[in-house]
């Protein structure tokens, strides 16, 4: 390569001046910052993801998928997860669309839809740094500016790897002796709105210096993306989940029931017939000028009567005058907004004598948002006073000793706010809640609001990730080399809160005699959407700043060489230690006790090591005989010791020694043939979340006992199970509304979530087997792969779904064959017509800690094919990329069955969260026409049909809906101006094909995540390099 060109030499100068600042930087930081450039100095040899020995060819032996940098960004992506999530071995989890269910604004990779926790990102073959107390890498953090391409091996690679990489790895590798400058920018937005615009500017320059025995790189990248809210699409406008936390205020009976009579003579003085309204229901709401209404019940003759509100945008209106629901959904964020500034360096120099040392430095910082409706009230448990079993539950003395209340609020009837014709109706109750004081029309009630004038419920992120590395390496002679080099990474996350609501205080007010008014200005009035004076909104309003910090330190060594000359050829082995720290602290900041809003947590921390031995071997078996052109064996094994301390309680854990193991075994009978098979044992240990943290889960769930199901209407043991429900429950079941009660659509429950110390690792067995052709058939220009896998992972860590608990109370697993109410599944459930949560009758507090329990088990096939040819004046070059899934199973413990997820879609807080959809086949197909200086592209993206995940969750009802077949296509030409110059344009999802929606489904009516909510977007790149 020239070293004349003029603007090179500058960029070589301006370099080395950094370089030089660099060192004296470095040399006062001593071993922190020794990691970063082992990783750096991996690129220089030739070494395949999934092994650290030197290879003569570049054929992994467990399925491997390759992205190159002109691939990721060739539709104008911002962030790594938009491509990445569109290959077929990855499931999307964590994106740009994750607002509710969210993931605290960040992007993940979730390699065959086992978790993002139980993948590893690496950046030059060494660990990225985690941005999650499940210790998971956040994307956003990634520039794409200097990736080279990203092997992504979808297979166990535990053995080389270390801890977590059950599912495999995600390998970013970074440009090599990269020269000159490199700039870039894009642009894209929606072409028919004009409101998801997105743009990115990036920078990158690079030299070798010193007589070509270093070289210096420096990336810089900045990216924005514009923020929607839900009611900017049709598909989304709507909620296609309902609540029963109203702005007008929701009545709920919960045991002592008014009498229908008085009811109904309520009802009558608006022109409402008698029985409209049952009393035993929870339909009561409150219009502005002291009368009732009755929000109706889905999909029966109960429609809403005496609505005096307008029907606007907070009204549901795709299931209004059915019934009526707040349509939250009208003001949620749809895409998050982003705006991410980054900067990478590399650095490496060899001298003469082969030692090189190499370094390397990233920063980040981005600002994200996620925003949910108003707050519902209330989402807690409460209490007698000194019976509150968490900081986090409210106390009132309107409880009975020993009962609690969950997610209602409880006012007595001394209330001044209560309208006259409510107190008829309360005057007539009769009955005993036995979890109140007092009995019949004395007796408190309950009801659940929503805050309008505190505003939405938003957090505001600041995330900041540094990583520096330092490392050396050399040569002991012609066969030997050796490598250390050592690391440290720190991440920062702000989050500042806005909309929660103190229920304690709020409680107060309900119980005070004069409403709250003595407290602040005007006191609270929940009947009705009554507007709150600022004094009350500043005393009930609980904005905070939570932070959360990670550090990260990792310090490895290794040897490599051929120990020996065998016939066909050198046994090579690799010998190395690793050190791997890290450390977590979380300050929930100055909120604290009984919140409703957002979950509050409790102040949590911890630390890890692990302390890790590995090696490796390849062994060559045959070469050039007349059956094999060659045969080889690999193995590789790593032991690993680690601990864990819990910083909050001082409290250590056990410390645990546990091994990874692979065989992989290559034969090529041929050149055009080779057959690769693997055999992967990996460990994944506890992380901080599943150790330490804690939480709230408000899945959606379906309710066997609406008389609209298909066990209440034509089930076998429909009059058992009527029984079941009249009576199953916490507090008891429907009672009296046994026979009119209908669960309206997406409707949620609560559940308590905690960490669990004495969690074990747990273990995964990978087996895969393929077959790898090259030109076969004297097919020139064509390769293909075809690979089986199978994963198990054993004894994994699981918080069982909610509606694993629901279903099994109600005998859909066979366990409850005498519909008993006192089958232990039954009695954590809490209703009060609906579900409103589930305590896991196992633990004394009703809490769901994470278990070792159960299986999961997935196998499939991987197809790719890569095919080039002459077509007229141009060349075709064709690749496919396809995944088959035969099975996806999941067993969350013994009592339950295993249940077999695949060719399912998702919905909200269902399994494991985000990543739960599973098409039986999803595939892309990317073709370019190249002629002259002009390329054309196309690219399909095919996503198969599903049916809904509820379906294998409750089998045999029939309410569920799935989705059809999605194909998009997406069509872009680039334009290579002049060899330093080129120019892109294009249409993703081109022909606007619209999100499928379903129910029950994750948010916004879909799986926004897996599907393409903006619509067609033009895209335009410009790119120079000199």
């Amino acid at each position: 390569m020239s070293t004349h060109n003029p603007v090179r030499v500058a960029v070589r100068r301006t370099l080395v001046c950094g370089v030089a600042a660099s060192a004296a930087l470095f040399g006062n930081v001593s071993a922190m910052a020794q990691d970063q450039d082992a990783d750096a100095g991996e690129l220089t040899e030739v070494v395949v993801t999934g092994s650290r020995i030197v290879r003569q060819d570049f054929i992994a032996n467990s399925p491997i998928t390759t992205v190159s940098a002109e691939q990721l960004k060739q539709n104008a992506d911002i962030t790594l997860d938009t491509f990445l999530n569109t290959l077929p071995g990855v499931n999307p989890a964590g994106t740009t669309t994750s607002n509710n269910p969210g993931n605290n604004g960040q992007s993940n990779i979730n390699l065959r839809g086992l978790g993002s926790n139980r993948n590893l990102v690496l950046i030059d073959g060494r660990r990225a740094m985690v941005s999650a107390s499940d210790q998971t890498v956040d994307l956003n953090t990634i520039p794409s500016a200097l990736i080279e391409n990203i092997e992504v091996i979808t297979g166990g690679a535990g053995a080389t790897y270390g801890a977590d990489a059950i599912a495999g790895v995600v390998n970013l590798k970074l440009k090599r002796n990269f020269e000159g400058i490199e700039v870039a920018g894009g642009i894209s937005d929606s072409t028919e709105f004009s409101d998801a615009q997105e743009y990115t500017i990036a920078t990158t320059l690079g030299a070798n210096f010193g007589d070509d025995h270093g070289n210096a790189v420096i990336g810089f990248e900045y990216g924005s993306r514009e923020g929607m809210i839900k009611s900017q699409r049709a598909f989304s406008a709507n909620a296609t989940a309902t609540t029963s936390f109203l702005p007008e205020g929701l009545y709920f009976p919960s045991g002592n029931n008014p009498t229908q009579a008085a009811v109904d003579g309520v009802f009558a003085r608006y022109g409402v017939a008698a029985g409209a309204v049952p009393a035993a229901s929870s339909l009561i709401g409150f219009n502005l000028d002291g009368t009732l209404f009755s929000r109706g019940v889905f999909n029966s003759p109960l429609q809403v009567q005496n609505w005096r509100y307008p029907v606007d945008l907070s009204v549901n209106s795709a299931l209004f005058p059915d019934v009526y629901s707040y349509n939250f959904d009208a003001v949620n964020i749809l895409t998050l907004p982003l705006e991410r500034r980054s900067m990478m360096t590399k650095f490496n120099y060899e001298w003469d004598n082969g030692i090189e040392v190499f370094s390397q430095f990233g920063w980040t910082q981005y600002e994200s948002a996620a925003a949910l409706a108003p707050t519902p009230i209330s989402t807690i448990t409460t209490t007698a006073p000194g019976q509150n079993r968490t900081a986090g539950e409210a106390t009132s003395p309107l409880v009975a000793a020993g009962g609690r209340i969950a997610n209602l609020l409880i006012i007595p009837v001394t209330n001044p706010f209560i309208p006259a014709d409510f107190r008829t109706v309360l005057a007539s109750r009769t009955g005993d809640n036995t979890a109140l004081v007092g009995t019949g029309a004395t007796e408190p009630f309950l009801m659940r609001q929503r805050t309008l004038d505190a505003g939405l419920r938003q957090s505001n992120y600041q995330n900041t990730v540094v990583q520096y590395l330092l490392g050396v390496k050399g040569k002991i002679n012609d066969s030997w080399r050796w490598e250390t080099y050592a690391s440290e990474g720190r991440t920062e996350i702000v989050e500042a809160q806005t909309g929660n609501i103190n229920t304690q205080r709020l409680q107060g007010l309900l119980e005070a005699a004069d409403g709250g008014a003595s407290v602040c200005a005007g006191g609270f009035n929940p009947f009705g959407r009554k507007p709150i004076s600022e004094a009350c909104q500043e005393y009930l309003e609980v904005s905070n700043a939570l932070t959360t910090k990670f550090k990260q330190q990792i310090v490895q060594a290794y040897v490599t060489g051929d120990v020996m000359e065998m016939p066909a050829g050198p046994l090579s082995v690799v010998l190395g230690a690793e050190y791997r720290g890290f450390r977590y602290a979380f300050d929930p900041g100055a909120a604290s006790g009984p919140i409703s809003g957002f979950n509050v947590q409790d102040p949590a921390g911890g630390t890890n090591s692990f302390k890790d031995v590995f090696a490796e071997a390849l062994i060559p078996l045959a070469k050039d005989a007349s059956w094999a052109k060659s045969l080889e064996l690999s193995l590789g094994y790593r032991l690993s010791d680690s601990q864990f301390k819990n910083t909050a309680t001082d409290e250590d854990t056990d410390s645990s020694s546990d091994s990874a193991y692979k065989v992989e075994l290559s034969w090529a009978p041929s050149d055009l043939m080779r057959v690769r098979a693997s055999y992967q044992r990996a460990v994944r240990a506890p992380n901080f979340g599943e150790l330490f943290d804690g939480g709230g889960s408000n899945p959606q769930y379906f309710d066997p006992c609406s008389v609209t199901s298909t066990a209440r209407t034509s089930g076998s043991a429909r009059t058992q199970l009527r029984e079941l429900c009249r009576l199953a429950g916490e507090i008891g079941g429907l009672g009296a509304a046994v026979d009119t009660y209908v669960q309206t659509p997406g409707t949620q429950l609560s559940t308590t979530l905690t960490g669990n110390t004495s969690a074990k690792p747990e273990t995964a067995d990978t087996i895969t087997f393929g077959v790898v052709f090259t030109e076969p058939f004297g097919v020139e220009r064509l390769r293909a792969s075809l690979d089986y896998y199978n994963i198990k992972i054993k004894d994994p860590l699981i918080q069982p779904d909610a509606n694993l608990y629901v279903a099994d109370c109600y005998n859909y697993y066979g366990n409850n064959p005498g519909y008993s109410p006192t089958y232990k599944n039954c009695t954590g459930l809490f209703r009060s017509g609906d579900i409103l949560g589930v305590d896991n009758p196992d633990d004394p507090d009703g809490f769901f800690p994470y278990v070792n329990g159960g299986e999961y088990k997935t196998d499939g096939i991987d197809l790719q094919l890569d095919y080039g040819f002459d077509l007229g004046p141009g060349q075709l070059q064709t690749q496919l990329y396809l995944n088959y899934l035969l099975s996806w199973k999941q067993q969350a413990g013994a009592i339950f069955p295993s249940q077999d997820f695949a060719g399912t879609i998702s919905f909200f807080g269902a399994g494991d969260g985000l990543g739960g959809s599973f098409p039986e086949i999803k595939a892309n197909l990317l073709l370019r026409y190249s002629i002259a200086k002009f390329d054309f592209d196309v690219r399909a993206r095919y996503i198969d049909g599903m049916d809904n995940r509820a379906s294998v969750l409750y089998p045999g009802e029939a309410s569920f809906t799935g989705v059809p077949s999605v194909t998009y296509w997406d069509v872009a030409a680039n334009w290579n101006v002049t060899d330093s110059i080129s120019v892109r344009a294009g249409l993703n999802n081109a022909f606007d094909k619209q999100p499928p929606t379903y129910a029950p489904n994750v948010q916004s009516g879909t799986d926004p995540s897996l599907y393409d909510i903006v619509g067609r977007r033009w895209f335009a790149q410009v790119r120079m390099k000199f």
